[in-house]
């Protein structure tokens, strides 16, 4: 078995759970997953196995979905008969937490942030990189990460807050 088949078999559930957080259906996340995969295997010798393989994998799939041509990974909108169905669909995608339904506000929310906010609020909260490591990633100014946490923490919670308010 060569490293690229050990790193495949030993990420691909965790970038498959990542790609669908970022992109909210299965289409477009299946699509960010195999062109993720084909990224990292064409510049397989660009990676320094002193840093960590995750790092780098995420970091591709992260600027992959960033810089799609024309939101290549939302041309592929759900369109949904009904609430059910998409808290059906929501509660589909591979999650390490065991009640999803009790995130399933939060996913909602998380899903309809911008790209920019929502990569970044996946990255630090599900993905647990720190701000430092995830500028490095996004190629971007630590503080335009904490700016864009902060951000999307406020557009969260004034979603969620608006939803409870719904109730």
């Amino acid at each position: 078995m060569t490293d690229f088949d050990r790193y495949t078999a030993e990420y691909s559930p965790e970038l498959t759970r990542f790609c669908m957080k970022l992109c909210g259906n299965v289409h477009d996340a299946e699509d960010l997953f195999q062109d993720t995969w084909a990224r990292a295997f064409e510049r397989i010798d660009q990676y320094d196995a002193i840093y960590s393989f995750k790092k780098w994998l995420f970091a591709i799939c992260a600027n992959t979905f960033k810089n799609g041509k024309k939101n290549k990974y939302h041309s592929s909108k759900v369109l949904f008969s009904s609430q059910e169905e998409k808290e059906a669909f929501l509660r589909s995608i591979p999650a390490k937490e065991q009640d999803i339904d009790a995130y399933l506000d939060l996913h909602i929310a998380i899903h309809a942030l911008s790209k920019k906010h929502r990569v970044v609020l996946i990255l630090y909260y599900f993905r647990e990189f720190s701000q430092s490591e995830i500028a490095g990633m996004l190629g971007i100014p630590e503080g335009t990460v904490k700016s864009r946490l902060n951000t999307a923490k406020k557009l969260l919670k004034r979603r969620l807050t608006d939803e409870e308010h719904q109730r």
